[in-house]
């Protein structure tokens, strides 16, 4: 291979002097003419530089390609389970984007996507002109800001408690204890719920009424509705929210913490002057991933823990889809305004990175 190389090298260098001289063909010499012999040499030197180099090269390259194909023989197990992840994205996620076009048809379940009608942006008209789209937008960010001004700091505080916990058995007990809700199915969630909010004989309000206090209607006014549905939320995920944070944690130098108690400083102190620095990347990376779903919400709750008395705070974005595009059966409506919402999430993921990396934050993207 060196020999190739070098012979490669050294036809295209005399092919480039050639051409300099003004002609492609070698000069021939003349009888008695006198060789440069220092040319010669430099030549030489030049070409078996060229040639180590291109040889090096090559040898990096071929080094590259064993390992990568070592590395995959090597872990071919970790990517055939892979396998089943990248079709379920495939199938789940990208395969179904196709539907978007009905977002701009006038789609007919008996012509389907390419039988139907070409409307281009009437359906978004008509989207917009609706006031209850409106509303259920307003309830939509509504819900998803007292969810992330309440969840969001109480995950961080209930992540450093648990850190703080010397007795391992304790902390792992504490946090199965604490993840455990969040595998609970929001259909129970909701049926708890109901029997501990209820107005005529909940649990809550029966030990109201017991102490001589007057019935809150949690489920039935709009201000306890939503405090409820808010409430029910936090003892659901803030403990399965915690997982990340206590493993930023785990990354702490304990030699951090020695310092400051030796300056002096009190657990408190420690918490905010040495662990929140430390893990504010992490804190900051959720904060973006959580407003990047400002316009997403579940639909199991608000449709199970709401009624006709709270329509006005219950019905969310996914409500509303659920009416018009399951019970009434308009499909480029309930298409359109699912895209409306992608897009305006994406959106607003693009702005809180760009604002953390305006205040010196890393961003995600």
């Amino acid at each position: 291979m060196a020999r190739k190389l070098q012979a490669e090298d050294t036809l295209r260098l005399r092919k480039k002097k050639a051409v300099s001289r003004g002609y492609a063909k070698e000069e021939k010499r003349q009888p008695g003419e006198c060789v440069d012999v220092r040319n010669e040499e430099g030549d030489m030197k030049e070409v078996k530089m060229n040639t180590v180099s291109r040889l090096g090269e090559y040898q990096s390259k071929e080094k590259r390609r064993k390992t990568i194909r070592s590395r995959l023989w090597r872990d071919k197990w970790l990517y055939l389970m892979l396998v089943p992840v990248i079709l379920y994205f495939i199938v789940f996620k990208y395969a179904p984007m196709f539907g978007i076009v009905m977002a701009f048809q006038d789609y007919n379940i008996f012509q389907g996507i390419t039988g139907s009608e070409f409307v281009g942006l009437k359906v978004f008209k008509t989207i917009f002109s609706k006031q209850q789209f409106w509303n259920s937008i307003r309830n939509t960010l509504l819900l998803n800001l007292g969810t992330l001004v309440v969840n969001f700091p109480l995950t961080i505080i209930l992540a450093l408690l648990l850190n703080e916990i010397t007795s391992k058995r304790f902390k792992k007990f504490s946090q199965s204890i604490l993840y455990l809700p969040h595998f609970i199915s929001w259909v129970v969630v909701s049926g708890i719920a109901t029997n501990l909010f209820n107005l005529t004989n909940g649990t809550i309000n029966n030990l109201i009424q017991a102490v001589g206090g007057e019935a809150i209607p949690f489920l039935s006014s709009n201000g306890w509705w939503v405090f409820t549905y808010i409430i029910c939320n936090l003892w659901k995920e803030a403990g399965w929210g915690t997982i990340i944070y206590l493993a930023a944690l785990t990354g702490v130098d304990e030699s951090l913490y020695e310092a400051a108690y030796l300056d002096g400083a009190t657990k408190f102190q420690r918490i905010i002057y040495v662990t929140l620095p430390l893990i504010k990347s992490v804190v900051i990376t959720m904060l973006i991933l959580a407003l990047s779903k400002m316009m997403s919400i579940g639909l199991d709750t608000p449709l199970l823990l709401g009624n006709t008395k709270v329509m006005a705070v219950s019905e969310v974005i996914s409500t509303y889809v659920y009416r018009i595009g399951i019970q009434n059966a308009e499909y480029s409506m309930s298409t359109a305004i699912g895209l409306f919402q992608s897009v305006v999430n994406i959106i607003i993921l693009f702005l809180a990175d760009r604002f953390a990396k305006a205040i010196g934050e890393e961003g995600i993207l």
